[in-house]
């Protein structure tokens, strides 16, 4: 660890990060969030290291991913491990004497009743948690970081651009279902159902779940709205990105949607169903010629430096917390590593 009070200098942290969804071959846009905030972390100085599984495969992965960890971080120093998800939290409770931390994302908390036990487990055994919205908190408490959004990259692009790279119909209405139809708790029987309920001939549903996140931004420019309709969402990324590339949001009351649109006009939260939502649909579409949507200003709230900044803030309260503890490492850490009296790192 890099941090001395007296001194009153942060250096970089070296940070593990523990995931079963991270972008890979078949599956680019799973935990896409996961990596934009290592690729902040880094970008901030801090050394990140990651230890990616695949989780679906089968229970075994998460054994193997336990291994991983005790023997990582039994040969290497980390300030600080980062778990995200509940269940994945289980992988780290075999690792050497470093912090942990924990990020609960939604159905880990909200959804059935196995992994929210998982996740209580694993949350109380934690040195801290990170819920990303309120509704998770009440059920299990931890500091609230939503998820932030790279407003570097996803920013709005000319539709005309964006429909020709992506071979979209010019004349054509587009609504964008960003996520995999085969996730129930998605909902597309629903927003299938939306379309029909329109009943327009120019309307279509854009479906889009396999494609790379820094792709995105050109489909999200490219559509009219974005419909969500999910049964259980903690704070959906999909939402704050769409509106970063002002995007007009048709939205279930669902998550933390209601607090990510407040202030924006434009943006629709209705029933879930497919007659509320084709009708939030219906008005979207049909907005004066002279209004102009603006969903990105306020996305600035939801900046990714500012939710990175505010985990590296969790962070150096569980270190200094162990050091408080374990006074005598608090030497062995100032004969370890020198640091650096003009860091301006968070």
């Amino acid at each position: 660890m890099r941090l001395d009070p007296q001194v009153g200098a942060e250096m970089c942290l070296k940070i593990l990060v523990v995931t079963a969804m991270y972008p890979r071959f078949g599956k680019e846009s799973s935990g896409a969030f996961v990596m934009q905030q290592v690729e902040q972390l880094r970008t901030l100085g801090h050394d990140v290291e990651t230890i990616d599984f695949p989780g679906h495969r089968s229970k075994l992965e998460y054994a193997k991913a336990a291994f991983v960890v005790a023997h990582q971080t039994r040969r290497k120093r980390y300030d600080v491990v980062h778990a995200h998800y509940g269940v994945t939290g289980l992988c780290t409770l075999m690792r050497n004497a470093t912090p942990m931390v924990i990020s609960l994302h939604g159905s880990d908390a909200l959804v059935g009743w196995i992994e929210p036990l998982i996740s209580r487990v694993v949350c109380a055994l934690a040195d801290a948690t990170i819920v990303v919205s309120k509704a998770i908190a009440q059920r299990i408490p931890g500091t609230v970081i939503p998820c932030g959004v790279d407003l570097a990259l996803f920013q709005p692009k000319p539709r005309t651009a964006a429909r020709q790279r992506l071979g979209l119909l010019p004349a054509c209405k587009y609504i964008l279902f960003p996520f995999d139809p085969a996730r129930r708790v998605k909902r597309f029987d629903i927003a299938s159902g939306t379309i029909k309920e329109l009943a327009a001939r120019n309307v279509g549903l854009l479906t889009v779940s396999k494609v790379h996140y820094t792709e995105m931004p050109w489909y999200y420019s490219a559509a009219d709205a974005m419909i969500l309709c999910s049964d259980s969402e903690g704070s959906p990324t999909s939402v704050k990105e769409a509106l970063a590339c002002n995007l007009p949001v048709v939205s279930t009351d669902v998550g933390d949607v209601r607090e990510i649109v407040r202030g924006i006009a434009g943006t629709e939260i209705v029933e879930q169903s497919p007659v509320s939502l084709a009708a939030g649909l219906r008005r979207v579409l049909n907005r004066p010629p002279d209004f102009v949507f603006d969903g990105r200003t306020a996305m600035e709230r939801y900046s990714q430096q500012k939710a990175v900044e505010a985990i590296v803030a969790v962070y150096r309260r569980v270190i200094e917390q162990r050091l408080l503890k374990h006074p005598s490492r608090r030497d062995a850490e100032r004969t370890r590593t020198k640091p650096a009296t003009d860091s301006k790192l968070p």
